[in-house]
């Protein structure tokens, strides 16, 4: 990337709806224990009245906010959902028009888990060919809706919420070395389908199945090797200047001890809040820089890596000086 790019703003939104594994074990054959011991998950958040949309534009107005700046100021928006809504417009649609952004480029990625840094990749990238100065990157999922509920292996493991960033140029870069990847999921081991009607002429069957699907064990296997890779591949372009935070996507704590343990990185430069967030897909690593930042954990000057991985099998990473 060839512009000077810094994060100036943070914002997230998360639903008041507090679902405990207690609450869990009232409705499914398992126990906090069980749960806890596989996921590192002890509650998370989910929507009673919200909608993706709503998150969306709630954590996009707090980056705004945050980053002291006005509506009209805003060039461009990405947004990153599995679970909008609507099928279209997207998110970055709506966010545009509750914020009043007139004439701006607004559209969504679709990368899963991975979908934030896909998004800050892509809204750098059309900065500089756009010639725009300030974007905003939101990511918003509502999960407990696409969650099977009668599947304890996959429920317990999903949250709600949202997080948003506001990216300008700068005298400085402060947003570099992004690193894209995929591998062809050929055995369908983490998808969400759609709901569609058949048709006169169609052999479809209409289906409202639109719950996430997920072989758990092929799914580890798949994050602990793309944490491993993104995270040497970062280390390695960073060169003379070492990380010194990592922000993973919180899909489970067992990925993130193992990280930490596989790596040259000690446990406690990674961030951790999957424990009371559970996985929020491509919302997690947003959700987690803001509270990273407002308590403190996050400094001026750190070198943060983040690292993204999920459905497509989709993974990859960008690296953040820590500029607020």
């Amino acid at each position: 990337m060839s512009i000077n790019t810094k994060i100036t703003g943070v914002g997230s939104y998360l639903p008041e709806t507090i679902v405990t594994n207690a609450m869990i074990e009232d409705i499914l054959d398992t126990s906090d224990e069980w749960i806890i011991k596989r996921t590192g998950i002890r509650q998370r958040r989910v929507v009673k009245d919200e909608t993706t949309t709503y998150m969306a534009v709630e954590a996009a107005k707090r980056a705004v906010e945050n980053a002291g700046i006005k509506s009209e100021n805003i060039e461009l928006i990405i947004g990153s959902t599995i679970s909008g809504d609507v099928s279209s417009p997207a998110i970055a649609s709506y966010v545009q028009r509750t914020l009043g952004c007139e004439n701006v480029a607004a559209m969504d990625v679709a990368a899963g888990c991975t979908g934030f840094i896909y998004a800050m990749a892509t809204a750098i990238s059309l900065m500089e060919t756009l010639n725009k100065n300030t974007a905003v990157v939101v990511a918003s999922e509502n999960l407990s809706c696409r969650s099977d509920w009668s599947d304890r292996s996959s429920c317990i493991l999903f949250g709600d919420g949202a997080g948003a960033v506001v990216i300008e140029r700068s005298e400085s870069n402060s947003i570099y070395h992004p690193v894209l990847h995929a591998i062809p999921d050929t055995d369908d081991v983490l998808y969400v389908a759609s709901s569609k009607y058949a048709h006169p002429w169609s052999k479809d069957i209409a289906t409202d199945d639109c719950a996430i699907r997920m072989d758990g064990k092929k799914v580890f296997a798949f994050a602990v090797d793309a944490v491993e890779k993104t995270l040497n591949e970062l280390t390695e372009l960073c060169g003379d200047k070492p990380i010194t935070k990592i922000i993973l996507h919180q899909a489970n704590n067992r990925i993130i001890r193992y990280a930490a343990t596989s790596s040259s990185y000690d446990k406690d430069q990674f961030f951790v809040n999957v424990d009371r967030l559970a996985n929020t897909s491509s919302a997690s690593i947003p959700l987690a820089i803001d509270e990273a930042a407002r308590e403190g954990w996050l400094k001026k000057g750190d070198v943060v890596a983040l690292v993204g991985f999920g459905a497509g099998l989709s993974y990859g990473g960008i690296i953040i000086e820590w500029a607020i």
